[in-house]
Protein backbone atom coordinates (compact mmCIF):
# COMPACT_ATOMS: atom_id res chain seq x y z
CA UNK A 1 0.00 0.00 0.00
CA UNK A 2 1.59 3.64 -1.17
CA UNK A 3 1.80 6.26 1.56
CA UNK A 4 0.57 10.00 0.04
CA UNK A 5 1.98 13.10 1.35
CA UNK A 6 -1.14 15.10 2.15
CA UNK A 7 -1.04 19.02 2.99
CA UNK A 8 -3.26 20.12 5.18
CA UNK A 9 -6.41 22.79 3.46
CA UNK A 10 -4.65 26.25 4.54
CA UNK A 11 -1.36 25.19 3.12
CA UNK A 12 -3.40 24.05 -0.10
CA UNK A 13 -5.27 27.63 0.01
CA UNK A 14 -2.45 29.06 0.61
CA UNK A 15 -0.20 27.62 -2.29
CA UNK A 16 -3.25 28.20 -4.90
CA UNK A 17 -3.57 31.78 -4.12
CA UNK A 18 -0.11 32.54 -4.72
CA UNK A 19 -0.21 30.78 -7.86
CA UNK A 20 -3.37 32.52 -9.09
CA UNK A 21 -2.39 35.95 -8.07
CA UNK A 22 1.40 36.13 -9.45
CA UNK A 23 -0.20 35.52 -12.43
CA UNK A 24 -2.13 38.61 -13.09
CA UNK A 25 -0.97 42.34 -13.26
CA UNK A 26 -2.02 43.56 -9.04
CA UNK A 27 -0.78 47.23 -10.03
CA UNK A 28 0.39 48.77 -13.05
CA UNK A 29 1.63 52.24 -13.56
CA UNK A 30 0.79 53.41 -17.21
CA UNK A 31 2.73 56.66 -18.57
CA UNK A 32 1.42 58.29 -21.92
CA UNK A 33 1.55 61.30 -24.12
CA UNK A 34 -1.32 63.28 -23.53
CA UNK A 35 -3.56 64.59 -26.56
CA UNK A 36 -3.52 61.62 -29.26
CA UNK A 37 -5.60 61.76 -32.28
CA UNK A 38 -8.79 64.14 -31.76
CA UNK A 39 -7.29 65.46 -28.49
CA UNK A 40 -8.36 61.99 -26.56
CA UNK A 41 -6.07 60.69 -24.20
CA UNK A 42 -4.90 57.35 -24.61
CA UNK A 43 -5.89 57.85 -28.10
CA UNK A 44 -2.23 58.03 -29.46
CA UNK A 45 -1.07 55.73 -32.71
CA UNK A 46 2.62 54.47 -31.44
CA UNK A 47 4.60 53.01 -33.99
CA UNK A 48 5.50 49.06 -32.40
CA UNK A 49 3.52 46.97 -30.44
CA UNK A 50 4.01 46.45 -27.17
CA UNK A 51 7.86 44.85 -25.89
CA UNK A 52 8.34 43.68 -22.21
CA UNK A 53 11.04 43.07 -20.13
CA UNK A 54 11.40 41.56 -16.68
CA UNK A 55 13.72 43.28 -14.54
CA UNK A 56 14.67 43.34 -10.94
CA UNK A 57 16.02 46.15 -8.25
CA UNK A 58 18.24 44.97 -5.06
CA UNK A 59 19.09 47.02 -2.15
CA UNK A 60 16.18 49.34 -1.97
CA UNK A 61 17.61 50.29 -5.40
CA UNK A 62 21.20 50.84 -5.19
CA UNK A 63 21.52 47.94 -7.45
CA UNK A 64 19.16 48.14 -10.74
CA UNK A 65 18.75 46.37 -13.93
CA UNK A 66 18.26 48.78 -16.55
CA UNK A 67 16.01 48.50 -19.56
CA UNK A 68 17.67 48.95 -22.44
CA UNK A 69 15.04 49.83 -25.62
CA UNK A 70 16.53 48.80 -28.76
CA UNK A 71 13.77 48.60 -30.80
CA UNK A 72 12.71 52.37 -31.27
CA UNK A 73 14.84 53.41 -34.27
CA UNK A 74 14.62 53.40 -37.56
CA UNK A 75 16.87 51.17 -40.30
CA UNK A 76 18.63 54.20 -41.32
CA UNK A 77 19.58 54.38 -37.58
CA UNK A 78 17.59 57.58 -36.46
CA UNK A 79 15.64 56.75 -33.09
CA UNK A 80 12.09 57.23 -32.59
CA UNK A 81 10.43 58.30 -29.00
CA UNK A 82 9.15 56.29 -26.79
CA UNK A 83 4.83 56.74 -26.74
CA UNK A 84 3.91 55.05 -23.66
CA UNK A 85 5.19 52.27 -20.75
CA UNK A 86 4.34 50.45 -18.29
CA UNK A 87 5.85 48.93 -15.23
CA UNK A 88 3.86 46.45 -13.40
CA UNK A 89 3.86 44.26 -10.49
CA UNK A 90 1.96 40.96 -9.69
CA UNK A 91 1.53 39.56 -6.38
CA UNK A 92 4.15 37.54 -6.48
CA UNK A 93 6.69 40.50 -6.91
CA UNK A 94 5.09 42.32 -4.35
CA UNK A 95 4.93 39.55 -1.98
CA UNK A 96 9.09 39.23 -2.81
CA UNK A 97 9.20 42.81 -1.89
CA UNK A 98 8.01 42.06 1.74
CA UNK A 99 9.59 38.98 2.34
CA UNK A 100 13.04 40.42 1.61
CA UNK A 101 12.52 44.13 3.65
CA UNK A 102 12.70 45.80 -0.15
CA UNK A 103 16.04 44.27 -0.96
CA UNK A 104 14.50 42.40 -3.86
CA UNK A 105 12.07 43.82 -6.07
CA UNK A 106 10.99 42.34 -9.24
CA UNK A 107 8.90 44.06 -11.99
CA UNK A 108 7.80 44.26 -15.41
CA UNK A 109 9.00 47.07 -17.88
CA UNK A 110 6.61 47.16 -20.74
CA UNK A 111 6.49 50.28 -23.74
CA UNK A 112 5.63 51.25 -26.82
CA UNK A 113 7.61 53.73 -29.83
CA UNK A 114 5.96 56.25 -31.49
CA UNK A 115 5.67 56.88 -35.19
CA UNK A 116 8.10 58.47 -36.81
CA UNK A 117 7.26 62.34 -37.74
CA UNK A 118 6.31 63.05 -40.98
Amino acid sequence: MKKYLILPKPVIIIVLCVLIFSSNACTTIHAYQVGGPQGREMGNQPGTEWESKRTNTFLWGAVRQDVQIKNCSLGDGSRLNIEEFKIEKNFGSILANILTLGIWEPAKISWRCAKPKN
